[in-house]
């Protein structure tokens, strides 16, 4: 399938690649800071996955603006291997989205059954990284891969187990908006699109700034309230 993409925009001798795909990916970026600075803003009691989720959106938000503009806006001027730093921050994100969730059900389960699932949850970020940071090995794919092991398998399972045993409202949360992010990925992968000025990155990145607001949401209520519900 041939990809649908911006055409590029020039002011004098300047390059400014894919400008849309630019501003929407960076729009999911301004969301995620949004939520790293409500965290720190926050003086309350804090519980341990407090911080986890902090850092989160902090990781969330470098890694999204790498993506807007060194994988999409300045093209012209950098070697695709730079797209590693987004790639890595992802990842990181959703390590630190893991251990805070990990947190949540640490009181519900066996200490052995706790450090080994969140071992193999550090594991299974690590390979990954490996894979993202290697010269050859590295592609947007084993990005997406990542995204999906650590969201799909550990996450939502994690927070499915906190709402059964706790009713806990900010995991509920949690679990729509992974169910949610269904629909940016299906429509990134089957590439649908309006036009080449708002095409399927573009669409998939409005929908992801969604999916960021309904997780300050969901973290907010497990994290900020002193309270699991």
């Amino acid at each position: 399938m041939e990809e649908i993409l911006n055409p590029t925009v020039f002011i004098g001798d300047f390059q400014w690649r894919e400008p849309i795909t630019t501003l929407t990916d960076f729009l999911v970026a301004i969301v995620a800071l949004i939520g790293f600075i409500k965290f720190s803003k926050f003086k309350g009691i804090k519980k341990r996955s407090f911080y986890y989720y902090k850092y989160y959106f902090l990781f969330f938000a470098i890694g999204m603006t790498s993506a807007a503009w060194v994988g999409h806006g300045l093209q012209a001027y950098l070697e695709p291997e730079y797209k590693r730093i987004g790639w890595f921050c992802g990842s990181s994100a959703l390590l630190m989205l893991g251990l805070g969730s990990f947190n949540e059900i640490k009181i519900l389960i066996k200490n052995t059954w706790f450090v080994f699932l969140s071992s193999l949850f550090i594991i299974q970020f690590l390979c990954f990284v490996f894979i993202l940071l290697h010269p050859v090995l590295s592609n947007f794919i084993f990005a997406q891969i990542s995204s999906t092991v650590a969201l799909i398998l550990f996450i939502f399972p994690i927070h499915m187990y906190n709402y059964l045993k706790q009713k806990s409202k900010g995991s509920l949360i949690v679990i729509s908006t992974i169910a949610y992010s269904i629909i940016p990925g299906l429509i990134y992968n089957n590439q649908v699109s309006f036009s080449r000025w708002f095409n399927y990155h573009d669409i998939s990145h409005v929908l992801m700034a969604i999916f960021m607001c309904l997780m300050i949401a969901g973290t907010s209520k497990l994290a900020l309230n002193g309270s699991n519900h």
